[in-house]
């Protein structure tokens, strides 16, 4: 039997005959690691597919004649941060006050503010499996190599072939919790850094569209 598959059989082997707290704990964490991973997959989906929109709506701002057209333009585009700022312009007779300078600041602030949040949303989840994973597995490793010497103690002998296997098991935990922060950490610190730019970058525009519409 190749290697990788002896190692398989025994890792699932030790998972199998694991105590009930472990297995509880071992859920815990298969539960965390594949919610963090689906929202890492689906952020970076989602900006993907936001900054494809944006070069494209950007294009069109820069050649479109009036706000209206500017509108238009974003109106098949729901990904494009800048298309959703300029959607919440109001319209028609209510449009009116967008032509005071401090209205318009405070709009679009707090336009660009609630595109920001949205963004974060489930952030606080890949820190809090970040922070959570290695304690839960510390806490089954703890657990187990106490419940290991206990054994020990009741076999009366310190052989590693008696105190072996139950350590091993304690251990596992250890490496599903690593297993379930390391890529939370990793995403989110990255999932972070991409929001902060895109939000300088959502300002900047911001700026432009305040300067099209007074001037215009």
């Amino acid at each position: 039997m190749p290697l990788f598959l002896q190692i398989a059989d025994s890792f699932s082997g030790l998972v199998a005959h694991t105590g009930t707290l472990a297995k509880t704990i071992l859920a815990i964490l298969a539960v965390l690691s594949v919610v963090s991973w689906t929202i890492m997959v689906e952020k970076f989906r989602f900006f993907r597919r936001a900054r494809s929109e944006s070069n494209r709506f950007l294009a069109r701002f820069g050649e479109a004649r009036s706000l209206d057209e500017v509108r238009d333009g974003g109106r098949s585009l729901p990904e494009s941060p800048e298309a959703a700022l300029v959607r919440s312009l109001p319209e028609g007779r209510e449009a009116d006050v967008l032509r005071d300078p401090a209205f318009l600041d405070r709009f679009l602030e707090s336009s660009a503010g609630r595109i920001v949040s949205d963004w974060e949303s489930y952030l606080v989840f890949l820190a809090t499996t970040a922070t959570v994973s290695p304690f839960l597995g510390l806490l089954g490793t703890v657990w187990g190599i106490m419940s290991s010497f206990l054994s020990m103690g009741a076999r009366g002998s310190a052989d590693l072939y008696v105190v072996g296997p139950g350590i091993a098991e304690a251990l596992i935990t250890t490496i599903f919790g690593l297993a379930a922060a390391i890529p939370a950490v990793i995403g989110y610190n990255y999932i972070l850094r991409v929001i902060r730019r895109r939000e300088d970058e959502l300002a900047m525009f911001a700026a432009r569209l305040r300067s099209r519409i007074l001037e215009g």
